[in-house]
Parts: C-alpha cells; sequence; structure tokens
C-alpha cells in the first residue's frame, strides 16, 4: 500500500502574511497617535498649572499691597492704590482699568518689558555652580548629560552642556520654553464708588480684579519661541484667568 507523502510544512500564504502585516502597522499607527495625543494634553495640563501659579502669586500680591484706600491720598498727592510707577510695564497696577503687567525675576529683580515677557514653564537646570571656575571645572559628564542646563549663581546666567570635555554654550534663554503676557482688568464695585476727593463715596470699597496669563507653545508659537497673538481670532491660543475681590484697609 503507498501512502501520501505529508513530510511539508503547512505555512503563511502570502495574502495572509500582507494583512498580518497591515495589521500590525495599524496598530503601530494607533499606538503611535495615542502616545502623541497623551503628551500633547500633558504638555497642556504643565503650562496650565504653571500658569495658574503665576496669576496665584499676582493674587497673593494684590490682596497684601498697602495702602489700599481709594478714598484717602498719600503726602505725596497720589492716591492710596499700590502701582508700580518705576518699571514699564509695570509689575503691579491696582489702579481701575487695564492693565498689561510685567513679570519681575524673583532672582535678578529686573522686570520683563513684553519682548521678554511671563515665563509660563522653564525647563530646570541639572546643575548649579558658583562661578565660571567651578563651572568650567566639572567633570565626570556622559553622553546623555549633552543638551542639559546649567544655572551660574555668581552672574545668575545660564549654560547648557555641548560635549563631556566639558564645553558650554550661554543660554540666553535663561532656559525658558513657554512665555506669555499678562493682563489685569481692575473694576471699582463699590456700592457707592469713589469719584473725586470732592464725592467719595461711602465705605465699603470694593475693588474687583481679573488677572489674565495668555500664551502658546509648541507648533503654535510660529516657530519663534514666544508668544503669538492670533489676530484673526483675537485671543490668545490658551489662556488661564483668575479673579479676586478686595476692599479697602480702613
Amino acid at each position: 500500500m503507498i501512502r501520501p507523502n505529508r513530510s511539508f510544512v503547512n505555512g503563511f500564504t502570502l495574502v495572509e502574511a500582507v494583512v498580518a502585516v497591515t495589521l500590525i502597522g495599524i496598530g503601530v499607527a494607533v499606538s503611535l497617535g495615542a502616545l502623541t495625543k497623551f503628551n500633547s494634553t500633558a504638555a497642556m495640563s504643565r503650562n496650565a498649572t504653571g500658569a495658574e501659579a503665576l496669576l496665584m502669586n499676582q493674587i497673593d500680591l494684590f490682596q497684601s499691597m498697602s495702602p489700599f484706600n481709594p478714598q484717602k491720598t498719600n503726602n505725596d498727592g497720589t492716591a492710596q492704590i499700590p502701582k508700580d510707577t518705576v518699571n514699564t510695564p509695570p509689575s503691579y497696577d491696582m489702579t481701575v482699568g487695564t492693565h498689561t503687567i510685567g513679570y519681575k525675576d524673583p532672582t535678578t529683580g529686573v522686570v520683563s518689558n513684553q519682548a521678554d515677557p511671563w515665563p509660563v514653564y522653564r525647563e530646570p537646570s541639572r546643575w548649579t555652580y558658583a562661578d565660571d571656575a567651578s563651572r568650567t571645572a566639572a567633570s565626570g559628564f556622559a553622553l546623555e548629560d549633552i543638551g542639559q542646563l546649567a544655572f551660574q549663581r555668581s552672574d545668575l546666567s545660564y549654560w547648557r552642556l555641548t560635549t563631556t570635555a566639558p564645553t558650554w554654550t550661554q543660554d540666553s534663554t535663561g532656559g525658558i520654553i513657554v512665555r506669555g503676557t499678562m493682563t489685569s482688568t481692575v473694576t471699582d464695585i463699590s456700592p457707592n464708588p469713589f469719584v473725586s476727593a470732592a464725592s467719595p463715596g461711602t465705605a465699603p470699597y470694593i475693588y474687583r480684579v481679573v488677572f489674565t496669563l495668555g500664551y502658546t507653545f509648541g507648533s503654535r508659537d510660529g516657530g519663534k519661541g514666544g508668544p503669538i497673538w492670533n489676530a484673526t481670532l483675537s485671543r490668545w491660543e490658551y489662556q488661564v484667568s483668575m479673579s479676586v475681590i478686595r476692599t479697602s484697609d480702613i
């Protein structure tokens, strides 16, 4: 009796292989899309957290500045409503109206202008050095350290590692990645508002302020690394606002 030869090995047909590769490709594409979306959501959440912290700081300043009494004036004749008259734009302005607020760097004490506005997100420094000598004498760097940021306390400068030798390049941005512009809109909502010394109104004197921080990041900054106002929509791509009410110190 002759038996058929069944020693051959079963395998995938060309159609089956093509279908399998296609399914794998679809799975990879979907996974990459999901990861990209997750990363974008995390970036927006991080930036919103930074913006909210900056707004909260301004609210604390608004609540703590004194004297704050619209009915009275100081000895020099100015109203008792705190206002920074030294810097342009001012780092605070609690007079009625809408104002652009300048950022005051807590390290250098320098108040920004609109070419260098509020830092919504700053890249953290990997190293801190006392001076130029200690920075250039540092050692033990690995390849993965290249591109990281160092802060130099002697002149408050930032430096980026370019080789493990080490060699450094000064970073004029100070590690700021996302920038924004802050405005404040102050409204007198007193029941009997102050008009003038002859018409001072009656207590209580109540002011409300809405702080707004507008910013852009990623591909929405026009590739310029700074905030870009959307003229078509008449708004920032992203905005965070907080409001607060304060009564006068009487």
